[in-house]
């Protein structure tokens, strides 16, 4: 079998939502008569908490003393680009911008970082996990879910980057600030990862994140990695402690470790709009996604380009498929549109994933016996 760049997906022929575009493969996903799925009818556009409570929280933890009024974390991709943008030229403060020197970054990404300190003039740090511990368990988070692929455990494959917050609050702690923006939308929270644990969906986002690493989804992935136990390797038990304490600010690492610090999310304070985004900072920063992907959304990391191959072969959908569900339900889009985007950027990109287990060292398929995991994986490394 030969491929060109991309891998052409079969989700096309899939039953949607009639009003959304959520498919019948979504996990507790039920169609009413009129084609209309129960996530349509259980939701509750998004309420923004406006800009003018926005600039008062962050003007708040000013002080002439400090060199810094916040820190943010940057990753080279459009939202925390937007967000960096928006705290020092819209709203003229000193912020101390933190990336994590992820070894999947996507070159672009960083290209963009460089772009946007210089055109803003501000201050970043950067660092690294030890011991190139990303890799490590990000390598063996694959080959285990490889011998037994789950929709519910693709998430391990990013268990690393739940390290990025403790170091981010690291930072704001050195500088004695006391504020952490965050650049996330409400829109990216992916429906059906919790559903995939047993935590359905809640309307508000700070109760959301906590159940999302709550106690209820705990108990649904430890049953998940109980199935597959070849996930509890000692190498990568504290990363997997961490990521559960620090998996967003609003779990119990920072809440409890952590609570002189207040966690800002710009985009529950100011809506979300695509187009001035990437206007913006195409214009002012110089930023750049790559022209071999049709997507800007999450090219940072090239992990993402597998985790779609992973979601499409074991539930034949991705998260843009859930993204672009939650825009047309907020009017942002229309269905007829994100169908066409969906079309487009479902196409699975070959070439970078194969780049990506190259670099880990990943060829070997022999010690996976003929399980679902090595014909996935024969489908990349085999011409």
């Amino acid at each position: 079998m030969s491929w060109g760049d991309e891998i052409t997906t079969n989700c096309e022929h899939l039953k949607r939502c009639s009003r959304c575009i959520l498919p019948e493969t979504t996990p507790n996903i039920t169609f009413d008569k009129d084609g209309v799925c129960n996530f349509c009818h259980s939701h509750i556009k998004v309420q923004y908490e406006g800009e003018t409570k926005l600039k008062e929280l962050l003007y708040s933890h000013r002080k002439d003393s400090n060199k810094y009024d916040c820190v943010l974390g940057i990753s080279g991709g459009r939202d925390s680009s937007y967000a960096l943008l928006k705290l020092v030229k819209d709203y003229n403060l000193k912020v101390l911008a933190v990336n994590y020197e992820n070894p999947f970054t996507d070159p672009q990404a960083k290209t963009n970082i460089d772009n946007a300190v210089e055109a803003l003039n501000v201050d970043v740090v950067s660092f690294k996990l030890k011991n190139n511990i990303h890799e490590r368990t990000f390598k063996h988070n694959f080959i285990s879910w490889l011998r037994k692929p789950s929709p519910a455990t693709i998430p391990m494959m990013c268990i690393a980057c739940k390290m990025i917050l403790p170091h981010i609050i690291k930072y704001a702690k050195m500088y004695d600030v006391k504020c952490v923006v965050t650049g996330g939308n409400p829109y990216e929270y992916v429906s059906f990862k919790r559903e995939l644990l047993n935590v359905s969906a809640d309307n508000d986002y700070r109760n959301l994140l906590i159940k999302s690493f709550g106690v209820k989804s705990f108990g649904g992935i430890t049953n998940e990695i109980l199935k597959n136990p070849s996930y509890c390797h000692p190498m990568c038990i504290p990363t997997m402690i961490t990521g559960f304490l620090y998996g967003n600010p609003y779990s119990f690492g920072p809440r409890v470790l952590s609570p002189n610090i207040e966690f800002v999310d710009i985009f529950h304070y100011i809506p979300w709009q695509e187009e001035e985004v990437l206007s913006r900072i195409k214009q002012e920063l110089k930023w750049e996604s790559p022209s071999r992907f049709s997507s800007s959304w999450r090219f940072d990391c090239c992990v993402s380009h597998l985790k779609d191959l992973m979601y499409i072969k074991t539930l034949n959908m991705t998260e843009k498929d859930d993204f672009y569900s939650k825009m047309v339900r907020e009017c942002l889009i229309t269905r007829e549109k994100a169908l066409i985007r969906l079309k487009d950027e479902n196409k699975l990109q070959k070439s970078e994933i194969r780049k990506l287990l190259d670099s880990i060292g990943i060829k070997d398929i022999s010690h996976l016996n003929g399980s679902k995991g090595e014909m996935i994986l024969k489908e990349l490394l085999v011409e």
